[in-house]
């Protein structure tokens, strides 16, 4: 017995995958924002933070897995001062302050 054919025919869009990078965020809803953020005035892509895909300088990097980080994403591991990204430490809440630590240090703390 043979399939049977599609009803919609042509009239159905083509369910594709679609790859969305920096390009295509600079073409959105929040165009002129990132287009700022992401690319810088030669037209050419900057370093992107790990992050918050925000222009980093390419200078601080984490620790841990040694990506690029932008300055407001900077952790500072309160126990060793070793540079964290968000995905690498972790932020105790526990006392009064607010401490961030290293994966490393977070193993002793537990």
């Amino acid at each position: 017995m043979p399939k049977r054919g599609c009803p919609f025919a042509d009239a159905a869009p083509l369910q594709l995958k679609v790859r969305v990078g920096r390009k295509e965020l600079s073409h959105g809803v929040c165009a002129e924002r990132y287009s700022r953020e992401i690319f810088d005035l030669s037209g050419a892509t900057a370093i992107a933070c790990s992050s918050c895909v925000r222009a980093a300088d390419g200078k601080v990097v984490c620790s841990q897995c040694e990506r690029a980080l932008c300055g407001q994403c900077v952790r500072t591991c309160w126990g060793c001062g070793a540079v964290a990204c968000a995905l690498c430490g972790l932020v105790d809440c526990s006392g009064v302050w607010e401490k961030a630590l290293c994966t490393s240090c977070a193993m002793f703390e537990a």
